[in-house]
């Protein structure tokens, strides 16, 4: 497989760490992620974040995790734009605006978002679409 090329999917323009994400979500291979794939992996990654296992993101929890798939595990120039990009998302998905992201607040952020990217909204987000994104 080439960089920047999923599992049989083409690049699309996605770099390493794109068509890593994608095939992370892509769990039944087919080569597009659809809303019952995207929950699950949203369901994972706050799982993941809870570090404390309260139910709730703090910003701090929200904030510690990266997804690191491509070169530079998260390091270099653009780090510093997408922790930006990411601590929009929190305050964005903070519906209630208490500084913490309840498992609810956090699913329907990462279910809007799989809307957002789906572009022709046919339910299924492809490499493409996703690179487009930008934000899923």
């Amino acid at each position: 497989m080439g960089q920047g090329m999923g599992r049989g999917m083409g690049g699309g323009g996605m770099g390493q760490g794109m068509a890593a994400r994608v095939d992370a979500m892509d769990t039944n291979g087919d080569g597009v992620i659809s809303l019952d794939e995207a929950a699950a992996w949203h369901q994972s990654v706050f799982d993941t974040m809870d570090s404390n296992g309260d139910g709730q993101l703090t910003k701090d929890e929200y904030m510690s995790v990266r997804f690191a798939f491509g070169p530079g595990g998260g390091q270099g120039p653009r780090a510093a734009q997408m922790a930006q990009r990411k601590e929009a998302r929190f305050t964005a998905a903070d519906t209630n605006k208490d500084g913490r992201l309840s498992k609810d607040e956090f699913m329907t952020s990462g279910k809007s978002r799989f809307a957002a990217a789906d572009y022709n909204k046919d339910g299924r987000v492809t490499p493409a679409e996703f690179a487009a994104s930008r934000n899923f």
